[in-house]
């Protein structure tokens, strides 16, 4: 019995491994489709019709790239007869610069990425370099375990290391960080445990602890690590100095001024920095405010060794193959950003023995992302090449907590993005361009920190504290002028006058301007100096940044540095920052000014603008309403307040995919009377410019080619014919865009 029990064996594991070779040579997708198919059979449910080519197109240019399908793109689409139409399309669109762009707005919703890291608008440029850098690595299709290592392990200033934006957002919060990450990568929510054991599940508020000493050495900092030192140095000089400074505060303010410009800038990792429990803790297993060790809590441990440091032992941990999470989460994300609906459900919440309704191909797609290195155009191309992807998308609402089996993709209504960029690719012509103003300003903003940070981190502690005393000079003698403001201010705001509130804040904002100037010129000057100094002894000339201001400023070695200084402040007071960077980005600048000039010449030559009359008023309006058309990813994130991207439902970026897709009575308004509409309707816009001729079925089957990508039926015809027969504006070219934009089938993607 013994024998044919492990005869048997044999031939099951004979079998076994024949199966599996058999299904290794399966392409994936092929693979995908048969694991849905099988769940749709055991559940006696029949997949959708594959969906037509007018259909399918317009949702594969929406789910990759963010955006409708111009009429040129839909027409080839449409009338090609490739069999590998599908795939050919797919191809060329992941990767793209669209795609950057729409899956940079769909992590910036995942790692609530703002404009504005931190409060007081300091935090401009860490917010637009960490922007910066999630578009790169999109852009170089950086493995997604690589880029999740390099943002949890991230140290160094904005200039040197952009991807510290990911702890900046979270400034002075580690503890939150710590449940923000858990939640985006590992789909666990133990944000309860911070404070208590978790109700929902076995995570208690030691295990949380335990966890967060991983990344607690990480401390966001006001400035440069390397800098600490000179708080020392400001002492002495306060100590030697009591008669002049009274009280240590006014040296404190000197440094704060000093410091401002380059605030939010700086993370650190302090190793020696040790979590406490907190000193209410109520549990028997440890008291109050005991160091608690690090400690993983799921799959091996984390290795710890004296060669790395803490958060490099846990960005190990996180993003191993071996951790039993990571791959599945990022594997479950994609896959709903695909269909509508995760295989889990939901995705930020994995609890342990929930297998979703088709475990086996949940299983598939974590071990396929794990396969592909995790490499998410690999990933998604495989994804949106299946046969089930192409069927026809369901129309029922799905109900939270039913299974589905992907009979075909849920029907869904766009994002705010995605229908702000449809809006775009109808008025202008290549809209997944990237904003080259975006990306000089953001150049701009980086380099002043960098200027400025340098100037003064690059500074010996007792050179910086003696420029402290000379500050606090400068405050003490604005004194009266800063006093004066501040009352003017006050008695403007009591009597509740707007334009003596305005005159007040002018006056307040010239002392403070003044005060900046001062310091400029005090601290930031000398320090510039020293860098360029060591550029040009040959000492930093391996930095190509004060490598270029050195070039800038000593006209490569013909004038010295008071001299370049002299030449780029031209005689006139104020500060020298700004002057500097116009000076370096100068020929940028008039690069990209050039640009414009000339996409204006061209324009006005094709589209035969005359330089007088009607037709020029209304080109000259276009282009006013032109530069507010960029991509929703070249916007600041997330947009101003008034926004059109606000208005339906852009994400507030306070928490993990906040976004909404409820509907309002003020975005009916947005699509009336917004700039986008204003510039659809123009003359010179894409859509009109397609306009094939002034007939009233012409102008609609344009229409409904590009908004729609496919021709009216013959009911919507009848009932446009009707309606602009008995209202002319109707038929309009404005008429008919407002009707369609309002309705369903714009919205959703089918």
């Amino acid at each position: 019995m013994k024998i044919l029990h492990l005869l048997s064996l044999c031939v099951l594991a004979a079998i076994s491994v024949q199966v599996r070779a058999e299904t290794s040579k399966i392409s994936p997708t092929a693979e995908i489709d048969r694991l849905i198919k099988a769940g749709l059979a055991e559940n006696e449910i029949k997949p959708n019709p594959v969906a037509s080519d007018e259909v399918l197109v317009r949702r594969i240019y929406l789910d990759i790239i963010g955006r409708i399908p111009t009429q040129e793109e839909s027409g080839l689409f449409i009338d090609s007869e490739d069999p590998e139409k599908v795939a050919n399309l797919v191809d060329e669109l992941i990767g793209s610069e669209g795609y950057v762009s729409h899956f940079y707005n769909y992590f910036a919703d995942l790692l609530r990425i703002k404009s504005r890291l931190a409060a007081g608008g300091q935090s401009i440029a860490p917010g637009m370099g960490y922007e910066m850098w999630v578009k790169d690595a999109l852009r170089e299709n950086r493995p997604y375990d690589k880029m999740v290592y390099d943002l949890v392990t991230a140290s160094g200033s904005s200039w040197e290391n952009p991807a510290i934006g990911y702890y900046l957002r979270d400034y002075g919060m580690p503890l939150d960080n710590l449940a923000i990450t858990t939640q985006i990568f590992l789909a666990s929510q133990i944000v309860c445990a911070q404070c208590h054991d978790h109700p929902f599940d076995e995570t208690t508020q030691m295990d949380y602890y335990h966890l967060a000493a991983f990344t607690y050495p990480v401390v966001t900092s006001n400035r440069h690590p390397d800098f600490a030192r000179v708080s020392k140095a400001i002492e002495e000089v306060s100590e030697m100095a009591p008669a002049k400074f009274t009280e240590r505060s006014d040296l404190r303010k000197g440094d704060s001024e000093i410091l401002f410009p380059v605030r939010f800038n700086n993370v650190s990792i302090e190793g020696r920095r040790k979590l406490r429990l907190p000193h209410d803790y109520q549990y028997d297993d440890a008291e109050p405010r005991s160091v608690v060790e690090p400690r993983t809590l799921l799959g091996p441990d984390a290795v710890i060794s004296e060669d790395t440091t803490l958060p490099e032992a846990f960005g190990s941990w996180l993003t191993s193959k071996d951790n039993p999470r990571f791959g599945k989460v990022i594997a479950n994300r994609l896959w709903k950003k695909a269909f509508g609906l995760a295989l889990i459900e939901p995705v930020d919440d994995l609890k342990e023995g929930i297998t979703g309704p088709n475990p086996e191909l949940m299983d598939y797609m974590e071990q396929l992302m794990l396969d592909l290195d995790f490499d998410l155009q690999a990933y998604l191309s495989i994804v949106f090449k299946t046969d089930a992807y192409r069927r026809e998308a369901t129309l029922e609402e799905h109900t939270p907590g039913a299974p589905y089996y992907f009979q075909g993709p849920v029907l869904r209504r766009m994002s705010a993005e995605q229908i702000w960029d449809s809006l775009v690719t109808l008025a202008i012509s290549d809209p997944d361009t990237p904003s080259a103003r975006r990306e000089l300003e953001y150049e701009k903003r980086i380099a002043t920190v960098q200027l400025i940070g340098e100037a003064v981190y690059g500074k010996s502690p007792k050179k910086y504290a003696r420029d402290v005393v000379e500050v606090v000079k400068v405050q003490k003698g604005l004194t009266a002028e800063i006093d004066a403001a501040t009352a003017e201010m006050a008695v403007a705001q009591e009597s509740g006058d707007e334009e003596a509130i305005k005159a007040a804040r002018r006056a307040a904002n010239q002392v403070r301007a003044k005060l900046a100037d001062r310091v400029e010129e005090v601290v930031y000057r000398s320090g510039i100096e020293k860098q360029v100094e060591l550029v040009a002894s040959n000492a930093n000339k391996e930095d190509p940044f004060f490598s270029d201001l050195a070039s800038f400023i000593l006209a490569d070695g013909e004038r010295t540095f008071d001299e370049g200084m002299d030449d780029l402040l031209g005689g006139e007071a104020g500060g020298i920052v700004k002057p500097v960077i116009e000076a370096m980005f100068y020929e940028k600048q008039q690069a990209v000014l050039k640009q414009e000039q000339e996409k204006k010449a061209d324009e006005m030559a094709s589209w035969k603008v005359p330089e007088k009359g009607e037709r020029r008023r209304d080109y000259s309006k276009w282009r006013t309403l032109a530069k507010t058309l960029v991509r929703a990813s070249d916007i600041s994130s997330p947009a101003p307040p008034g926004h059109f991207l606000g208005e339906f439902g852009q994400s507030d970026r306070e928490l993990v995919e906040n976004s909404s897709d409820d509907a309002s009575i003020t975005q009916a308004l947005a699509l009336l009377n917004g700039n986008a509409m204003s510039a659809i309707g123009n003359r010179f816009s894409v859509l009109t410019r397609s306009m094939r001729g002034e007939r009233f079925r012409d102008r609609l089957d344009t229409i409904y080619m590009a908004m729609l990508t496919r021709k009216p039926t013959s009911q919507e015809v009848r009932i446009f014919r009707e309606a602009w027969e008995a209202e002319p504006e109707s038929g309009s070219v404005h008429g008919i865009v407002w009707t369609i934009l309002n309705t369903r089938q714009f919205l959703f993607i089918q």
